[in-house]
């Protein structure tokens, strides 16, 4: 009995050492939530350990697009947004003193150029210290979008609708951002 109890704790101490050292430290676990407040009227998305994202209004979460880490949601009105959060240094462009501002306009050229490459007719409409908003106007997609950094994440909002002028997808857009 003794001999197969030291087996057995053996093979567990070997269990945990080869799951410890094949787990890489650069990955991270993501848990995903969203729901709704209706008194506040606020969707919540929550991305554990990053944070949550506080959209104003309610929306439905339909989908997630796991090469880009978009999560879509749309509201009563048929709005549809996609919404990212991840840390800077996951991009190819990051290094460590890159400033916000460095960051925001290297984030906005790179999906620039993606678009572009699509036929998209791509517009900067702002800029501010650590964001960029800007359209991108396709035969079947009309997008305002805001890119941007803070506290060592990279902010991704693409708005699209017919029922909202530019303008306030914009405006929305920068309200959403800042309130993250």
């Amino acid at each position: 009995m003794f001999h197969t109890l030291k087996m057995k704790l053996s093979f567990l101490t070997l269990l945990i050492f080869g799951l410890t050292v094949s787990c890489s430290t650069t990955m991270t676990s993501m848990l995903v939530a969203d729901s709704y407040d209706q008194e506040r009227n606020v969707t919540t998305l929550t991305l554990l350990p990053y944070g949550n994202i506080n959209i104003p209004g309610e929306w439905t979460k339909t989908k997630y697009n796991e090469v880009s880490k978009h999560y879509s949601f749309v509201d009563k009105d048929s709005t549809s947004i996609a919404l990212a959060k991840n840390l800077q240094e996951k991009y190819t462009f990051y290094f460590d003193s890159i400033t916000d501002k460095e960051f925001a306009r290297k984030f906005f050229e790179w999906e620039k150029d993606y678009y572009e490459k699509q036929a998209f007719e791509i517009n900067e409409k702002s800029a501010d210290d650590n964001y960029v908003i800007w359209t991108a106007k396709g035969e079947n997609e009309n997008a305002v979008l805001l890119y941007g950094v803070k506290n060592n994440f990279a902010y991704n909002f693409a708005l699209f609708t017919d029922n909202w002028s530019e303008e306030q997808r914009s405006e929305f857009l920068k309200e959403l951002y800042k309130k993250n």
